[in-house]
């Protein structure tokens, strides 16, 4: 997939780690120049920038943590099923996937798709498949 293996699952699993642990600085060398991302939203957003300075502002609320269920990959197209749990650590009534407190818990599993351009992520399309809330003061969520 990228220059550093050349088994894009593998590569794909370092890709994930580096998003788990915040370094963009590495998830972004997966990336072509001019990267296209849809996340479940639907909201597009354009080029690596545009792309660090959204997940930092999640990373700045929230926990998240990316689990691959799945994953395949061809030359061109690598495709996953993804679980991301979202754990609030701040009250954040505007994010995206819907207003959270403290202590809230997100899960989203998704399937996404990855186009290949050269070795590197040229557009990356999500979709949520399933969307599961765990509210702090929910009992059945202790």
């Amino acid at each position: 997939m990228t220059q550093h293996s050349p088994d894009a699952t593998t590569a794909f699993t370092r890709y994930i780690a580096a998003f788990n642990a915040g370094d963009f600085e590495t998830a972004c060398s997966y990336y072509a120049d001019d990267i296209r991302l849809t996340i479940g939203s639907g909201r597009e957003l354009r080029g690596r920038e545009e792309i660090v300075r959204f997940y930092t502002g999640v990373r700045g609320v929230t926990r998240r943590t990316i689990t691959v269920l799945d994953c395949f990959a061809s030359e061109t197209l690598l495709a996953a099923e993804l679980e991301s749990e979202f754990l609030a650590v701040t009250d954040i009534p505007d994010f995206t996937s819907g207003p959270m407190r403290q202590g809230d818990r997100m899960y989203i599993n998704s399937f996404v798709f990855y186009d290949i351009d050269r070795g590197r992520f040229s557009r990356i399309r999500a979709t949520v498949f399933q969307r599961v809330w765990k509210r702090r003061d929910d009992p059945v969520s202790r």
